[in-house]
């Protein structure tokens, strides 16, 4: 009969190879328990703060070259009353028509953009509080149009002139056809108006 034999103990190295191995499971187990956990958590801010886009909405840039409309405030409007051929009076003598027109000044630091055109442009011609003609009387306006021109920085320019015929205007016109106004020394004052902008000052000037 053959003796009995006690199971043998394992070794020293064997009962480290099994720690470091459930060591090993354990830290994977909690890593993988994190990395869930932050993935719920990381859904759910989502859902109640959507990330935003990183490109922001701008305005789209003038392009190069184009220049702005010029800003309110920065152009003004002188009234010009002058002779034929473009000489400033303050008088004219009887059967000489005055002409009429305007400067216009851009005062601001940049170039810009005004509408000078005929369509926009307007002359009111008074004496004491009565308005004797007005261009906006004139049954000639439909067929006028608009004209932008870039003025520049600092810059003024001249319109073209044109002869008031020393009459009223009314409903049914503003040109010569329409009654003669009063010379022998009677006093008018011009006042001008390009694109809603109306000259600071009115320039007065005497029929003889």
């Amino acid at each position: 009969m053959s003796a009995s034999r006690f199971p043998q103990r394992p070794s020293a190295d064997v009962y480290r190879r099994r720690r470091i191995i459930a060591l090993v499971v354990l830290v994977s187990l909690i890593a993988f328990v994190w990395w869930g956990v932050a993935s719920i958590v990381g859904a759910i801010s989502n859902v109640f703060n959507p990330p935003t886009s990183s490109t922001s909405e701008t305005t789209a840039p003038t392009a190069a070259g184009e220049v702005a409309a010029c800003v309110n405030g920065t152009v003004s409007i002188e009234a010009v009353v002058a002779t034929k051929d473009g000489t400033a009076a303050a008088s004219f003598d009887p059967g000489v028509n005055p002409y009429i027109g305007y400067k216009i000044t851009n005062s601001s630091e940049v170039d810009c953009t005004f509408d000078v055109g005929a369509a926009t442009t307007f002359y009111t011609i008074t004496s004491g509080t009565e308005t004797i003609w007005t261009s906006k009387q004139c049954t000639d306006r439909a067929a006028l149009t608009a004209s932008v021109i870039t003025l520049k920085a600092g810059e003024t320019l001249e319109s073209p002139l044109s002869p008031w015929a020393r009459v009223y205007s009314s409903d049914t016109g503003c040109g010569a056809d329409q009654k003669p106004v009063t010379g022998e020394g009677a006093s008018y004052h011009l006042q001008a108006e390009v694109a809603s902008v109306i000259s600071t000052d009115t320039k007065q000037f005497v029929l003889n």
